[in-house]
């Protein structure tokens, strides 16, 4: 870091506990600064956010951190140092993100913790092992399961609120004669083909709402419409799937047949979803999956563009230089990259990627305490939840239904934090787990695994045939071709 020299730096630092740690904003200052007389540079000032988390849309509310950032578009600096990156952010997108808009300004952003280089491979191995803690920190959330699952076994309420018909008395399900009543009519109503207006209107003037209390519209029908729990089926998934009719038909849950009482026959129930099967517009949606990586065969990078004809809609990648290119549907591009991360991440590809993490982890010695941070990090968050629980429980006045009702919450919470406590960090990131991760991505590659891994797409045109084609270049090229290899996989 030679190079350096000279340079002009800002600090920037930030704890997201309400208690000083070792990593408190003395800490993280005062290694900074022994880092900048290390590499001769000056430091110009220090920006600085107390008790406020690092993660996704909370980046937001740092009033110092937004400060950084316009005085960096402002070019008032060219460094920004910082103790690890987690003090930045702890999701793989924003530090993506934030790298991008950096380097468009030419600065330089340094953990001074865990300093890497600035090559073009330390970049993209940093960001694989971004990726890997984020990867491994969320599966803690299948360790807090393990208590739940027992008690979803047994058919019992696991926390969060009852479906609207039932309440849970003991963290057993009862029905709600009154709202089972409604839960019955939007069936019938749906069976018959009728509308569900003059419900809704009926369930308006009687006051009847949701379990949070707002009014029960179209969106809450269909969810209801929806609920197998209504037959007498219960459902338990330990995690939520990111697919949204997933969530609803929960295909990995624990699954126990006349486990609650029972509000909607089961052919009535199966008939209602034949009916709304039929009348659901077919065709998948195609995603901005590749956006700001497609770039025409003139050069110039694609952009995408919506357009909707005769109820349908389109999307695509045009060329804003107007070359005469023809524009790209965006299903061809998303599956070409698919397809193509699938290819990547081969077996022999998945060897060289574990080796190459596994050495360079290897000079990493602050990840542990990272673990520590994130795991401390995590049962606040889960402690800050019971607490403001506890403290609706002890406003008083509360109907018995709503009381049982948090009771369960907190119970449910109360066996999140046990479990997370007693969770050891690991030593390392072992071959077997960054297998599963590895894995993970190829099974399901979504934007992140796009973002991550995909460095630029190229449309090949072939006008003879009248077909366009695709080359797609990797970001881990230098990793997995030690004598290159064109920027080709």
């Amino acid at each position: 870091m030679d190079d350096l020299e000279g340079s002009q730096a800002v600090i920037y630092a930030r704890y997201s506990s309400d208690k000083q740690t070792e990593d408190s904003i003395e800490a993280q200052v005062r290694a900074c600064r022994e880092y900048a007389a290390r590499h001769g540079v000056s430091v110009l000032r220090v920006y600085s956010d107390e008790a406020i988390s690092g993660k996704g849309a909370k980046t937001a509310s740092r009033a110092q951190y937004q400060k950084m950032l316009r005085d960096a578009d402002k070019g008032m600096f060219g460094v920004i140092l910082i103790h690890k990156y987690d003090r930045i952010a702890r999701n793989l997108g924003e530090h993506v993100s934030l790298e991008k808009r950096l380097s468009d300004k030419g600065i330089s952003l340094i953990a001074v913790a865990q300093d890497f280089g600035n090559t073009k491979e330390a970049k993209i191995m940093r960001a694989l092992m971004w990726s890997l803690s984020e990867y491994y920190i969320d599966n803690l959330a299948e360790e807090t399961k393990k208590g739940l699952k027992e008690t979803a076994l047994k058919g019992l309420h696991t926390g969060g609120y009852a479906p609207f018909g039932y309440d849970v008395v003991r963290q057993t399900y009862v029905i709600n004669e009154l709202e089972a009543a409604y839960v019955r009519k939007m069936f019938d109503a749906a069976q018959a083909g009728e509308g569900f207006k003059e419900l809704i209107e009926e369930m308006a003037a009687a006051g009847i709402t949701g379990k949070r209390g707002k009014p029960i519209r179209y969106p809450q029908i269909y969810e209801i419409l929806k609920n197998e729990k209504y037959t007498g089926v219960y459902l338990y998934s330990p995690t939520e799937a990111k697919n949204r009719a997933d969530r609803r038909t929960k295909p990995d849950s624990i699954k126990i047949e006349n486990a609650m009482p029972k509000i909607i026959d089961k052919a009535q129930f199966m008939e209602v979803q034949k009916i709304m099967a039929e009348r659901k517009q077919t065709g998948k949606k195609a995603g901005y999956l590749c956006s700001r990586l497609v770039y025409c065969s003139c050069g110039a990078r694609m952009h995408g563009m919506t357009s909707k004809r005769k109820g349908h809609e389109y999307r695509y990648y045009y060329c804003p230089k107007k070359c005469g290119a023809p524009v790209v549907h965006m299903e061809e591009v998303d599956k070409a990259a698919t397809d193509y991360l699938k290819t990547l991440l081969s077996a022999e590809n998945q060897k060289k990627i574990i080796a190459a993490l596994r050495e360079y982890q290897a000079g990493e010695g602050a990840r542990m305490e990272e673990f520590k941070s994130a795991l401390k990090k995590r049962i606040n968050e889960k402690q800050a939840q019971y607490n403001a629980l506890l403290a609706n429980l002890s406003s008083g006045a509360l109907p018995p239904a709503v009381v049982e009702d948090i009771g369960a919450q907190m119970q449910s919470i109360k066996a999140e934090i046990e479990t997370l406590k007693n969770t050891e960090p690991p030593k390392d990131f072992t071959v077997g787990t960054i297998k599963a991760w590895l894995a993970s991505l190829k099974a399901n590659p979504d934007v992140d695994a796009v973002r991550l891994l995909i460095e630029r797409i190229d449309v090949v045109r072939d006008e003879q045939k009248n077909k366009t084609g695709f080359n797609i270049q990797s970001t881990l090229k230098t990793v997995l071709c030690e004598s290159g290899c064109g920027g080709r996989i």
